[in-house]
């Protein structure tokens, strides 16, 4: 899919380049954290000693890849107890709103507060019949259904049942991982009317069908994030909404299709412009604790330039370009 980031490696700085802030006093929730973006910005949190509760379906009958990895969500938190935060697991499907509801009853009574609530379920990869490659008409309407209701639709039932608790806390923060499209400027025009619509067809582009379900619905996201932002400020309440894209991952589905692991990716041509999960942690852990959070409110930013800004860098020492 196209997106933002680049994949140029970057600059390779010899050392991690980022200290992690204090958390200990902050409560999250990352959703859809048993594998891919959702554990690395729970890993991170959890370094950064916040209490984190991580949510993602059962895996039953499949808890590692073939490289190994470990994707069940008790490993995820985990993770985040062993690197300092404490990490605690709840299974929930977030299709389903009374799980969610459960999982926020839990949130308020044993913590009676929330400071940062990831959105990151997922469900749009599910589907697996072999017709990414077709155009729109001839690809399952599962396939678009699922990425609705666990990508948009899942993640306004979470904001509105972890509200009240983000409420309680100084500030609160809600960030909605998503993509940033960097060639949506040139349809801009036609989107406003002012313009006559791009039709040729980009040389990377393959996944016609697919790609018009994946980006309705990361478009979704980017632009309901805006309009929570504004109603939360018009409403005068001290609670962010931010919309996160990360780069290209190197996730453990990514490294399962490649034929590596963590340890030995950088064999791989493929993944040398590639980001951590973590990255994407480090950024929320930056905009937690920027005191002028609230004037990004609304915003659709990427985990790299991010990293830029805040002078980070990823975990193996290359600064983002």
């Amino acid at each position: 899919m196209d997106g933002e980031a680049s994949t140029s490696p970057g600059a390779v700085s010899g050392a991690d380049r980022w200290a992690a802030p204090d958390l200990r006093r902050f409560v999250a929730v990352v959703t859809g954290a048993n594998r891919g973006a959702g554990r690395g910005i729970a890993r991170v949190l959890g370094k950064c000693g916040a209490t984190v509760y991580v949510t993602g379906r059962s895996r039953a009958g499949r808890t590692s890849t073939r490289a190994g990895e470990d994707v069940s969500l008790s490993e995820t938190a985990r993770m985040v107890s062993a690197l300092g935060g404490t990490g605690i697991a709840v299974e929930v499907d977030h299709a389903v709103d009374a799980e969610v509801e459960v999982l926020f009853t839990k949130v308020q009574h044993e913590q009676g507060k929330l400071d940062i609530l990831v959105n990151n379920a997922w469900g749009g990869y599910s589907v697996n019949d072999g017709t990414l490659d077709e155009p729109f008409w001839l690809q399952p309407m599962l396939r678009f259904d699922r990425m609705w209701t666990v990508g948009v639709r899942s993640n306004v039932v979470a904001t509105r049942l972890g509200l009240p608790l983000l409420l309680e806390a100084d500030r609160g923060l809600v960030v909605n991982t998503t993509l940033m499209f960097s060639d949506l400027a040139r349809d801009i025009g036609a989107l406003i009317g002012e313009g006559p619509a791009d039709l040729d067809k980009p040389p990377s582009e393959t996944h016609a069908g697919c790609a018009l379900f994946y980006r309705t619905v990361k478009l979704a996201i980017n632009q309901m994030t805006l309009y929570m932002a504004k109603d939360l400020a018009w409403n005068g309440h001290r609670v962010a909404m931010i919309a996160l894209s990360p780069g290209f991952m190197r996730t453990e589905a990514i490294m399962e299709e490649v034929g590596t692991d963590a340890q030995r990716w950088q064999t791989k041509p493929i993944l040398q412009g590639t980001e951590s999960t973590e990255l994407a942690g480090r950024g929320v852990a930056a905009l937690a604790t920027d005191h002028d959070l609230l004037a990004r409110s609304g915003q659709t930013l990427s985990t790299r330039s991010l990293a830029r800004e805040y002078g980070y860098s990823d975990v193996d020492g290359r600064l983002p370009s």
